[in-house]
């Protein structure tokens, strides 16, 4: 049975497990992580959540049929942590997939953009960043749809019951694109490029390839 009292420490396992690929990926160093380090992780998740929530913000906008979008953060919801939410009154039936996937949407823009500053300047924040904005839609999957009780404003959850896909089939997608960022961040090439479109109705995960 899923455990509604994980989250906490599903948290604090993934800020570890961040830290610890931090300090043993760190080119030359076996330095301990200092509490300047631990300040720009914790800053970077807060980017990641901010950027997520955001995200459904935007699409809600951008469809355009939807009415008092309110953003919370760190905030309890059917009696459970939730680090955001966000709401939209009068959105359209057809729109609801667009804005159940806006946060994953907006944090592979997010991902974009710590990869480039990480390319250009390697720091701890957004070394950090690109882990959270890369990861956030298979650690959200991870969590509400195997380890959690799955919350209805969970949007894995949201997602599975509009479209009717499979656990396993959205999984797939986050495994997928996960997979294609750490190839990415590894071999320094950008040749497969995972991303996402949406339009009013619909979202699509595609893929670009390239030989350059």
């Amino acid at each position: 049975m899923k455990n509604p009292f994980l989250e906490p420490i599903f948290l604090v396992g993934k800020m570890g497990f961040v830290i610890l690929s931090l300090l043993f990926t760190q080119p030359g160093t076996a330095q301990a992580t200092g509490a300047s380090d631990l300040a720009q992780i914790g800053l970077a998740f807060i980017t990641s959540v901010a950027v997520h929530e955001s995200g459904h913000a935007f699409v809600a906008d951008q469809v355009g049929n939807a009415d008092d979008v309110n953003m919370q953060f760190f905030t309890k919801r059917n009696n459970s942590f939730a680090f955001g939410v966000t709401e939209a009154k009068n959105l359209d039936q057809k729109s609801k997939v667009p804005f159940i996937m806006g946060g994953e949407i907006a944090n592979s823009y997010n991902f974009e953009y710590s990869l480039l500053s990480y390319r250009q300047q390697p720091t701890t924040y957004n070394r950090a960043l690109m882990f959270f904005s890369g990861t956030d839609f298979l650690w959200y999957t991870v969590y509400s749809l195997y380890l959690s009780q799955g919350a209805s404003y969970h949007d894995p959850v949201g997602l599975k019951r509009e479209t009717g896909l499979s656990d396993e089939a959205i999984l797939s997608i986050a495994l997928t694109q996960s997979l294609l960022n750490f190839y990415r961040v590894t071999s320094g090439k950008d040749t497969i490029v995972p991303y996402f479109t949406f339009d009013h109705s619909s979202v699509n995960f595609m893929v670009r390839m390239s030989t350059w």
